[in-house]
């Protein structure tokens, strides 16, 4: 993951007597170059204070030529207002951060929060409000800080790591599955985002049969290695399914794709008599973003989750409602990555069922699918919806709960939270129904509800919201 490039700069105006106690060098660079070796971003810092206009138009070079992401500038003093114009003109996003009063009384040494309070001010009624910035107060290692801090940076670096990115979709949005469509120009205006959208499953079919046996061996080897057991239905399509998996890899590798949308049937059984699900679930294991049914919105979705845990998302289906216990079952095929299965482990099985479009298959199972319970842990939803414009973000926690559910990948989350806020079943329904949202759901392992939020904020983006069960027909919002 590439990290986020942060620039450090002092305004100061000498006037102000506190601004010669040299707070900034002695005590806040040290400290952030700590804090930027723990949360592993880049730190480029100004060293000297800017005191004049003139001082941020060098400085302004600088971080131009050091392609900083976020610039954030401490109103070591009260500053000249005139400092700020060429900080808003690098191309960084910016953060003001104001920082405690050294003494209680006689002269004021710093009048630090008034002069980030004009900051604030002159970018959006003077600069321009559309020009985004953050604020931070407190000592660097105040919880008001730091914890505002380290959201920033995570959000940041997720934007940075989507933003750019190419991804591909290979042999299409699923049949019928017309709600996964999208506007790969928004996609590229609104997120940076490139997709390549022709390539076909013949490029894997014909990739994945032109291996050599020897090619293919040591990955049938850890397949099996990897799961807890390894069914019939499952073993007599290990051959092919490794062939798919490799084809994929490969594929990605070589055209350095961040995220793969694969239109998943029904070509891969008709032609070649496998499902790929176990293999979606293994390239999220092995570190590619995967996500089926030609799904790009979210694989999108998923590589945002991604770059703020550092971990890998999966995607499922919302499948089951139990309003008693206020939970809801998250399922799949078979196509979850392992490091989601509980203490039992992910076997390799056979799908439930292969499809009618195969005559006489409705009771004959092909592999590979990866059958497992979800282990007990926090987990956050999130999928871009409305062609980008708002966001589901729901989160909860994973249950013990395995009694009623269905073969594949599957687990139930209970605890539900929309936005930061709990919901009620009935109330996540109707919104998800209203809202006419999506039947895919990326999920993360860990709570990153505020991090999203941040998303969202710099990139425009609203969060989907809620409405409130009602016994009556409602119009959308």
């Amino acid at each position: 993951m590439e990290k986020l490039k942060v620039g450090l700069v002092s305004a100061v105006q000498p006037s102000f007597w506190g601004s010669r106690e040299g707070q900034y060098a002695k005590h806040y660079v040290p400290e952030m170059q700590k804090i930027a070796e723990e949360l592993g971003f880049d730190l480029y810092v100004v060293k000297e204070p800017l005191v004049a206009r003139k001082d941020s138009e060098a400085v302004k070079k600088e971080l131009e030529t050091k392609k900083v992401d976020f610039l954030l500038i401490q109103l070591t003093t009260f500053a000249g207002g005139d400092v700020i114009g060429p900080l808003t003109e690098t191309g960084a996003r910016i953060g003001l951060w104001g920082i405690p009063e050294i003494t209680d009384s006689g002269a004021i040494p710093l009048n630090s929060f008034c002069g980030m309070n004009m900051y604030a001010s002159i970018i959006g009624q003077y600069i321009g409000r559309n020009i985004k910035c953050k604020w931070f107060y407190g000592d660097i290692t105040d919880d008001l800080f730091i914890n505002r801090f380290k959201i920033t940076v995570k959000a940041l670096t997720a934007i940075k790591n989507v933003w750019g990115s190419r991804i591909a979709l290979v042999g299409g949005i699923a049949p019928g599955f017309n709600d996964f469509y999208y506007d790969e120009r928004k996609t590229k205006s609104r997120l940076g985002v490139s997709v390549e959208r022709l390539h076909e499953f013949s490029e894997i079919k014909d990739r994945a049969l032109s291996y050599k046996d020897s090619e293919v061996k040591d990955v049938i080897d850890e397949m099996v290695n990897e799961a807890r057991c390894v069914t019939p239905d499952a073993k007599k399509n290990l051959d092919t399914t490794a062939r798919v998996y490799k084809a994929f890899e490969d594929f990605i590798s070589e055209n350095g794709y961040k995220a793969v949308a694969i239109g998943c049937w029904p070509k891969y059984r008709k032609e070649l008599g496998i499902v790929v699900c176990s293999i979606i679930g293994r390239l999220l294991d092995k570190g590619y973003i995967a996500a089926c049914e030609g799904d790009v919105d979210s694989a999108i979705s998923m590589m945002f989750l991604h770059g703020l845990t550092d971990d890998m998302p999966m995607l499922m289906d919302l499948s089951k409602l139990d309003f008693d216990t206020e939970s809801v079952l998250m399922w799949h095929c078979g196509s979850a990555p392992s490091r989601f299965a509980d203490s039992r482990g992910m076997c390799l099985a056979g799908h439930y069922k292969p499809g009618s479009r195969i005559a006489g298959a409705d009771n004959v199972k092909v592999g590979t699918i990866g059958d497992m319970y979800y282990k007990s842990q926090s987990a956050t939803i999130a999928r871009l919806t409305w062609e980008y414009e708002r966001m589901l973000v729901l989160s909860g926690e994973f249950i013990e709960k395995q009694d009623r559910s269905y073969d594949g990948s599957r687990g139930w989350i209970g605890n539900l939270k929309m936005n930061g806020k709990p919901i009620a079943l009935k109330d996540l329904v109707n919104t998800l129904m209203l809202q006419r949202f999506q039947h895919h759901y990326p999920i993360v392992g860990g709570s990153v509800e505020n991090e999203l939020m941040e998303v969202m904020a710099w990139l425009d983006i609203k969060p989907l919201p809620v409405t409130e069960y009602r016994e009556y027909l409602q119009n959308i919002e």
